[in-house]
């Protein structure tokens, strides 16, 4: 899940920034000290979720979502606030949660976790919609079957792979890992290697409602999989997995598995 930060506090926004740093499955892609950065920075990095103050002097964050509610990105919206009386107003904008200041992490992630959810039903019900519209355009079913299922496959939890003349759904909880080959991505599953041609990041976003952590800038891992954890020298690790298989950690990565480090 893609996050975007705006608060005009400093403090407030390095506390969110820090907070966030602790969920592995959330990309921060950017922040703003205030409303028309904000809508700036909405507009070119296109954020799943926004965690939006609302008193900023120039443009408030309801001014903020009103002027994005005509633009075909607008993202899921979490108010954080140090003010309750704009409770009600932020849910009348559809807002996904509101949190006071100081945040504290655990509300946080009650929060991230419904828009989680809030995202996933979206996702659902672009898929229905691309299915159906299948069904509306005679001889292409198959080719707009898949294309349904590679742009929104997160919505079913699978990775849709090629094999041969058919599209076979991996579930995202079997693939054990995932490394880069060129231009082609190799995802191990079941003992298996299925290849697919995209990017690591296009790959990376596609799987980012499963357990998956980047480890390597060419190199993805199921966090569910890891076995046993090796250090070794200059702040590298050594990841053992099933089948004697076994991933390092560059330094670089090392944060996306501390939590799992005693």
């Amino acid at each position: 899940m893609r996050v975007l930060v705006v608060d005009d506090e400093p403090l407030a926004r390095d506390l969110l920034l820090e907070l966030l740093s602790d969920s592995p499955d959330l990309e921060v892609v950017g922040s703003a000290s205030s409303g028309r950065e904000a809508l700036a920075a909405i507009r070119s990095h296109r954020p799943d979720l926004v965690l939006l103050d609302i008193e900023m002097p120039g443009m408030n964050g309801f001014e903020v979502v009103e002027s994005l509610q005509a633009d075909d990105c607008m993202p899921l919206v979490i108010f954080a606030t140090a003010f309750n009386q704009y409770a009600v107003d932020a849910f009348d904008k559809n807002a996904v949660d509101y949190i006071l200041k100081p945040v504290d992490g655990a509300r946080l992630q009650k929060a991230l976790l419904r828009a989680r959810g809030r995202l996933l039903d979206g996702s659902k019900a672009k898929l229905l919609q691309a299915i159906t519209a299948v069904g509306q355009q005679p001889g292409r079913e198959a080719l707009s079957v898949e294309e349904a299922l590679e742009s929104y496959s997160d919505a079913v939890g699978r990775l849709p792979v090629r094999q041969g003349d058919s599209v076979q759904l991996l579930e995202l909880d079997d693939i054990e890992w995932v490394d880069a080959a060129g231009d082609y991505m190799c995802v191990h599953s079941g003992g298996e290697t299925f290849i697919l041609r995209c990017t690591m990041k296009q790959l990376s976003d596609r799987l980012s409602l499963g357990p998956f952590a980047r480890i390597h800038r060419s190199t993805l891992v199921n966090l569910n999989k890891i076995l046993e954890i090796t250090p070794l020298t200059k702040g590298e690790c050594m990841l053992h997995l099933g089948d004697d298989t076994r991933l390092k950690v560059s330094r670089n990565y090392r944060s996306t598995i501390q939590h799992l480090l005693v």
